[in-house]
């Protein structure tokens, strides 16, 4: 199980470099002097030459590009992400006071888009007769197909503007979360669904259950005993890459609900080109993606026999 967790940490560790590396590559390579464009934003039209010469000086920006990314790196690992270009705050700081409120919005949909996944595709794979299979296949074919941010808007248009349930943005109380953890849930939900019915129906199919159904065992007792878990552990890394989808899918979200998350900063730090905050939250969304996904294979290898024996030798 050691050998597991190092191997899977350190394969995500490299992903991470790669990512955040090309994405450093990319703030550095993008036409434009990088030290005179900070230099304007922070003085204006009275940035001088020797102003601009201490910013090329502190930012190694004569120095290799590979140089200059271990330079950030070592820092990054440090806990200094650099200082807002836009604000002049420290980054870490900025990440800190919105990285919360992102973690709130992506863990309540993740929840719902677990819960909804679990329901839709167990119904699914049960019951075989009537409408409702065709029905919950087509739904779910349609909700994963979605753009969240035309579901936001088709949202917007019916809940708050014409029906006025729901505020349209802000984080005013559980109203002001609904429509965020929908947009949010349903594309990933969808997904879930399709997987955990095909190994539901899958699973109700084996020998086992039907030995257990011979001896006169309860349908529902076959399915919450032998069937949803035996999915669940199936289906775990897709539920998990979803659960990423919809940790980073938040920078669309924020933006359109006006959710004063990690999201819509990193997408103003974008559009201000503000490049340390663009690294960090590069950074942050890289993160949370590797570990859920790698999260989800060591709690395989923990639950399953096999993958530990596999990872054994």
């Amino acid at each position: 199980m050691a050998r597991a967790v190092v191997r899977h940490v350190a394969s995500g560790l490299v992903v991470l470099v790669v990512v955040t590396f090309a994405t450093f590559a990319l703030v550095r390579t993008t036409p434009g002097n990088t030290a005179t464009s900070i230099a304007l934003r922070q003085a204006g039209a009275a940035a001088s030459t020797e102003q601009i010469e201490r910013i090329r000086t502190e930012l190694k920006l004569d120095d290799s590009l590979v140089e200059q990314y271990g330079v950030w790196l070592t820092r990054a690992v440090t806990g200094d992400l650099g200082r807002s270009e836009r604000s002049g705050r420290p980054v870490a700081e900025e990440v800190g006071l919105r990285l919360p409120r992102t973690l709130f919005l992506a863990g309540g949909a993740g929840l719902l888009a677990v819960l909804l996944g679990l329901a839709a595709g167990t119904t699914a794979a049960v019951v075989r007769r009537g409408p409702a299979p065709g029905v919950l296949r087509v739904g779910a074919l349609a909700a994963a197909s979605v753009p969240p941010f035309w579901l936001a808007f088709v949202l917007i248009a019916v809940l708050s503007e014409r029906l006025g349930l729901l505020p349209t943005s802000g984080q005013a109380g559980a109203g002001s979360w609904l429509m965020p953890w929908i947009v949010l849930a349903i594309p990933a939900a969808a997904t879930i669904s399709r997987v955990v019915a095909v190994a539901v129906t899958a699973t109700l199919a084996q020998p086992y259950v039907t030995a257990a159904r011979a001896r006169g065992a309860s349908t529902r007792s076959i399915l919450f005993r032998d069937a949803l878990p035996n999915a669940v552990r199936s289906t775990l890394d897709v539920t998990a890459l979803q659960l990423g989808i919809v940790f980073t899918g938040t920078v669309v979200v924020e933006t359109v609900f006006a959710w004063p998350g990690l999201g819509a900063w990193f997408v103003d730090a974008v559009k201000f080109r503000d490049n340390w905050a663009i690294l960090a939250g590069v950074l942050v969304f890289a993160v949370g993606f590797i570990a859920l996904t790698r999260l989800a294979d060591l709690v395989q290898v923990l639950i399953d026999p096999r993958l530990r024996r596999s990872a054994a030798r």
